[in-house]
């Protein structure tokens, strides 16, 4: 086997994902969420309107230009590429994390190299078996929306043991200085913890 276990942070199930943001059964709260990923896929995106991108978020990890931290990003690029991730419409920002980044609606609209009605996920990954999955998302996560419901969905296709934690925090659910309540943190490190036991267990 490749994995003994895994731990998805603030992201849930791919397909979960992909469809709360694309197609028939979309969700508008998390298509309106997820619009960054627009901007995060812009071609050159850290150098779009004067180093936005770079300056909002690449500092904090130590990179001194915005080329050298460009390459961070194209993940996101390769998995709508690949069709592992679907992509939202293009639709207006609301108060998501996407209008809090100096890169307008008419920008992105503009410049992005995608449909604006979207890109199907294509390949799907299907119901996990193989392994133990421990799922934790933050209830104050604007980028990607941590509800019960994700959490359920998610469930529903994992067939193997399935743990999940909501913090009170945001999309960095263990970093002290985004999540600062020691106890709120600790949901999520001994949720990790124990997966890895039970993957670790479960095969000797």
């Amino acid at each position: 086997d490749k994995f003994l276990s895994f731990s998805s942070l603030s992201i849930p199930h791919a397909d979960v994902f992909s469809d709360n943001v694309y197609g028939a059964a979309a969700d508008v709260a998390d298509q309106t969420a997820e619009q960054y990923l627009r901007q995060l896929t812009l071609p050159n995106s850290t150098t779009v309107n004067r180093n936005t991108i770079f300056s909002a978020f690449c500092g904090e990890f130590g990179f001194t230009t915005p080329e050298s931290c460009q390459k961070t990003f194209w993940w996101y690029n390769g998995a709508v590429d690949a069709g592992a991730m679907a992509m939202a419409p293009l639709m207006p920002f609301g108060s998501s994390i996407a209008s809090k980044v100096n890169i307008p609606f008419e920008m992105v609209k503009n410049l992005t190299q995608y449909p604006l009605d979207g890109v199907p996920q294509t390949v799907k990954v299907g119901e996990v078996a193989e392994f133990p999955v421990f799922f934790a998302c933050g209830s104050a996560d604007t980028c990607d929306l941590c509800t019960n419901k994700v959490v359920q969905q998610t469930a529903a296709l994992i067939k193997s043991n399935f743990t999940s934690a909501i913090n009170s925090c945001g999309h960095k659910l263990i970093n002290p200085s985004k999540c600062p309540d020691a106890s709120e943190r600790y949901k999520v490190i001994d949720g990790i913890i124990a997966n890895i036991v039970s993957g670790t267990t479960s095969k000797v």
